[in-house]
């Protein structure tokens, strides 16, 4: 009695499940038939053309190495171009300042017709000349050796008018000097200065120094 009833619970649950197990396999023939039509379509392959306006990354690069080269001489003549231009505003520039330098500083003539024809024009002072002595118009102590000079001013000297000269060896070696001077000196006077040494070796002498003041 028990065998028969568990039979009959195994036939009732094997109506159970018989219909979604054969709708199972239903689906899973179709599936299988769907995927042998697919494998036996031949497999459309997909080409991809490269542009005639599509560069190439090679071809990419080196235009763009083009342009920076480019870019970059542009950059230098431009610069070039620049230094040459300040360069020659600078030259215009120093050319005219020295131009106007010329005319605005014209050399000024110097009026020596003051100037008595014996003397000579002391170029550091166009106020004064000056000539040597002559050997009558001096005298020196017994014990020294001296020579002298004769001053004239145009315009006078207000408070002192100082000499000075360089003394001389045989060999032109300058070895000492000595001066004079006089208290003040009035316009177009002459002045006479002497100059006295006691150096043995002096042979002659050279105006050095004039100044009046």
């Amino acid at each position: 009695m028990l065998i028969e009833s568990t039979v009959i619970l195994m036939n009732n649950f094997l109506e159970i499940i018989k219909k979604p197990f054969k709708q199972f396999l239903a689906r899973q023939m179709e599936l299988g038939k769907i995927e042998r039509e697919l494998q036996s379509k031949p497999i459309e392959k997909q080409t991809f053309k490269v542009s005639e306006t599509e560069q190439l990354p090679d071809e990419v690069i080196k235009a763009y190495n083009r342009r920076q080269k480019s870019k970059r001489n542009n950059i230098f003549w431009g610069i070039a171009l620049v230094i040459f231009v300040i360069y020659l505003f600078g030259s215009f520039s120093s050319s005219e300042t020295s131009n106007n330098s010329y005319e605005s500083n014209p050399e000024v003539a110097v009026d020596n017709s003051w100037i008595p024809t014996e003397f000579n024009a002391w170029s550091e002072d166009s106020n004064v000349a000056w000539r040597w002595l002559n050997s009558n118009e001096y005298k020196c102590d017994y014990d020294r050796a001296c020579t002298g000079i004769m001053i004239i001013t145009k315009n006078g000297c207000n408070r002192n008018l100082y000499a000075e000269v360089s003394l001389l060896d045989k060999s032109d070696v300058q070895i000492g000097y000595t001066n004079d001077t006089v208290s003040s000196a009035l316009p177009m006077q002459k002045s006479k200065l002497i100059f006295n040494t006691y150096e043995e070796g002096a042979d002659s002498v050279r105006v050095s120094k004039i100044s009046c003041y």
